[in-house]
């Protein structure tokens, strides 16, 4: 998923509260749960490496304790999660219409008659 909604009142009233570097560790750990459209693996120490955030390790264990939870052996993001569910069924239920369209067009391709 390379892009999603940013609702920036909802993302406001849920930080205001948190430092410079625990708001930026919130950002990097949402954009490569959408970016990867899964969990975030492992503890909070391997969590801060994969977002380039190895030396605050302390900001990134405590926005994962605040705002994820933990799942087997994975960090999960609730609205997170919602909007990847819904892209993922929005992106099924459009290639099912684009093959269903492609298999018209081709039987009616097929069924065309030719002038002599």
């Amino acid at each position: 998923m390379h892009y999603y909604q940013f609702n920036i009142g909802d993302y406001s009233r849920r930080t205001s509260r948190l430092s410079l570097l625990e708001d930026l560790a919130y950002r990097r750990l949402l954009d490569l749960c959408y970016l990867s459209e899964q969990p975030l693996n492992g503890c909070s120490t391997d969590v801060a490496r994969d977002v380039g955030m190895a030396e605050c390790q302390p900001e990134v264990d405590y926005v994962l304790r605040k705002f994820f939870t933990e799942f087997d052996g994975g960090w999960v993001n609730d609205r997170a999660s919602e909007e990847i569910e819904f892209y993922q069924s929005k992106k099924k239920m459009a290639s099912k219409a684009g093959k269903a369209s492609g298999k018209a067009r081709k039987l009616k391709a097929s069924e065309q008659t030719f002038n002599d």
